[in-house]
């Protein structure tokens, strides 16, 4: 009875999962067609020498994939996901725009409970340490340290969130580096791919509808990277019973990488900044983390015995990628005019 429970329940989320992929299909072909009728050969030259100057010869993206913290990240041991564009800024953190001379990209996530918006945009440098330069960002760094960081930042940048977002809300944008460990896997891209991804961004309502299990940080991110690559990250029904994880974001990214070496797939590591907030958990699959994280097992085997076994029983047999880094990223590459990129260990 406990197996057809679960695999009851299994097919109730595959045929959700199923409606909400086609839709999003549907959605993407949609203006695809629009943006390949005005996307004429003309347009293109057109668009070429105007922004000709701003666009890098060599444009990048960097798939940020972050350890779980607090008591759900432990929980779920899913971690986050967000997106870094190399050639892509914002002025107001909701819309997209080509980089000027001097600017770094952005870093794009979707997030809940800020301001109604579905994703928000800001620059790698902030994100990652609450600050503007390298020279700023503390050896070690103090959970009271870290809060007078982002203040700091709000107070110095007040033009910049004119859509500021609530006080809670601000924790997720500033400072991701002193809560997280960090692996960027980092991609080449080209300004046709940039180009598409930002019109996709500004056309869309840019409203949330935010869903831990279907429509999650992880699920943006795969959006955002089917824009950029077509049709390279899909979910995966057996280890994640449908959900988006940034471990099945890594997994399809590697795949894809292996086929096509052109795009330069290399996995860096950005670790904690060292201080006396709590240290970020492993990052697993949603199955990996019945058996590995430990947090539900024993009390849902008491109560279902028979359907956490099968459940574990996928965990264990998950051998999916897990990005190794061989190098790690200088905190300097996240801020603007440096050329440091890693240094092996």
């Amino acid at each position: 009875m406990a197996l057809i429970l679960v695999a009851i329940c299994i097919v109730v989320l595959f045929a959700a999962v199923l409606v909400k992929d086609a839709r999003d299909r549907r959605e993407f072909e949609r203006h695809t067609i629009t943006r390949e009728a005005l996307g004429s050969a003309i347009r293109r030259v057109l668009l070429f020498l105007l922004f000709l100057p701003g666009i890098k010869a060599n444009a990048n993206a960097t798939l940020f994939i972050e350890a779980p913290i607090n008591f759900l990240g432990h929980v779920s041991s899913t971690g986050h996901a967000a997106l870094m564009v190399d050639d892509l800024c914002s002025d107001d953190h909701i819309h997209m725009r080509w980089c000027r001379a001097g600017e770094d990209g952005a870093v794009i996530s979707r997030y809940k409970g800020i301001n109604g918006y579905d994703w928000l945009a800001m620059p790698p440098g902030p994100y990652l340490f609450a600050v503007d330069s390298s020279d700023e960002i503390p050896a070690m760094a103090t959970i009271a340290e870290v809060n007078n960081l982002r203040a700091e930042y709000r107070t110095n940048h007040p033009g910049s969130f004119e859509h500021g977002p609530p006080e809670d809300g601000w924790i997720q944008l500033l400072g991701a580096s002193y809560r997280r460990r960090i692996a960027c896997v980092h991609m080449h891209t080209t300004a046709a791919q940039d180009e598409r991804l930002m019109q996709w961004l500004n056309r869309r309502p840019n409203k949330t509808h935010f869903n831990f299990f279907f429509s999650n940080c992880a699920d943006f991110a795969r959006e955002t990277l089917n824009v950029l690559f077509p049709r390279v990250v899909h979910r995966d029904f057996v280890f994640d019973f449908g959900m988006t994880t940034p471990k099945q974001l890594e997994s399809c990214l590697h795949h894809y990488a292996m086929r096509h070496p052109e795009v330069g797939f290399e996995v860096y590591e950005l670790p904690q900044v060292p201080g006396n907030i709590p240290r970020s958990g492993r990052l697993y699959g949603v199955t990996e983390s019945f058996v590995k994280s430990k947090t539900y097992l024993l009390p849902v085997a008491v109560v279902d015995p028979i359907g956490i076994g099968s459940v574990a029983a996928l965990g264990i047999a998950d051998r999916r990628y897990t990005v190794k880094a061989t190098a790690r990223v200088q905190d300097s590459f996240f801020f603007p005019s440096q050329d440091t990129v890693v240094t092996t260990r």
